[in-house]
């Protein structure tokens, strides 16, 4: 259990218990699903699940001094084509679908040959690794491309109140980390990534992370601090290694990492009911200071 000085264990029992129904409460993946949501057509909530439903392949990456913006101008931008046979199924313009764990807006749906076009904003591309498809699939051989390096993981959005075997996704990349090692256990595959200090309070050994969309079980953890060693494993099983792309990456390369936000709104939430915590034990203390007072004149 998390301890605070001075602060008694039944007070934290308390406040433990306070934080997770503030984050339940507050966290739209645990919201009741209204009647609104059900019979309507085009209402999923743009959550996901971290099941990868099929890999995908980036047919293009493209920036464009010339493309139209909201406003009638002319502006900068990038945008992404995608293919995929399974997110094709349902989407509609403005349907969200996650790509290597970021969620995006489908702009262009061509279901003749099973391609979709996003946009990537700024924040996006220095956010995730989305922006490195333009030379990934560049090989020493001018005239061959690894086809492999154009693969991408992909996952519709998914209805709040439906199965989740996996865990609850927003698709907000938090940062890219980078993969240091990997190994083989038996059948199973081992990664250890590299990530920047200031996310690791989020990673927990067992807990949820969204690796590049997939949602898998953090192993180790270790975590010195700025300027230490910052790193965390993860593994995959025979089955999830032939249904995602992360096999293909090696040392060096990178992955799109989301915390799990549960441990954000807990975090919010701590953060906001430890200094009543403190006023009340303050409180608490002068009243015994008082009452012993009150005894010794007695």
């Amino acid at each position: 259990m998390m301890k605070h000085p001075g602060i008694p264990t039944h007070l934290l029992s308390t406040a433990i218990a306070a934080i997770v129904a503030l984050a339940t409460r507050n966290s739209q993946a645990f919201a009741p699903i209204s009647p609104s949501f059900v019979a309507k057509p085009h209402s999923k909530l743009n959550m996901f699940t971290g099941i990868v439903e099929e890999m995908g392949k980036v047919v293009s990456l493209e920036t464009k001094d010339d493309m139209l913006l909201w406003d009638g101008s002319r502006g900068k931008g990038t945008e992404m084509v995608v293919q995929g046979d399974v997110v094709m199924d349902g989407a509609y313009l403005g349907c969200s679908i996650s790509v290597n764990g970021v969620c995006l807006t489908a702009t262009e749906l061509d279901f003749d040959n099973n391609i979709f076009k996003v946009g990537l904003a700024p924040e996006t591309l220095r956010k995730t690794n989305l922006g490195n498809y333009a030379t990934n699939a560049k090989s020493s051989d001018a005239d061959a491309v690894d086809e492999t390096k154009l693969l991408v993981n992909l996952e519709r959005a998914s209805e709040i109140g439906g199965r989740n075997s996996g865990h609850f996704v927003q698709g907000h990349v938090d940062n890219v980390g980078t993969i240091i090692d990997r190994w083989i256990d038996d059948n199973s595959l081992f990664f250890k990534i590299s990530f920047p200090h200031e996310y690791m309070r989020y990673i927990v050994p067992k807990g949820f992370v969204a690796i590049d969309g997939t949602s898998l079980t953090v192993c180790d953890v270790r975590s010195d601090g700025p300027g230490g060693e910052n790193w965390f494993t993860f593994m995959l099983v025979e089955y999830t290694q032939k249904k995602i792309i992360i096999p293909y990456k090696d040392v060096g390369d990178t992955v799109n990492i989301e915390v799990d936000v549960l441990g954000k709104y807990s975090e919010r939430a701590w953060e906001a009911f430890v200094p009543k915590m403190e006023a009340l034990q303050e409180k608490v203390e002068s009243m015994e200071r008082r009452l012993k007072e009150l005894e010794s004149k007695a």
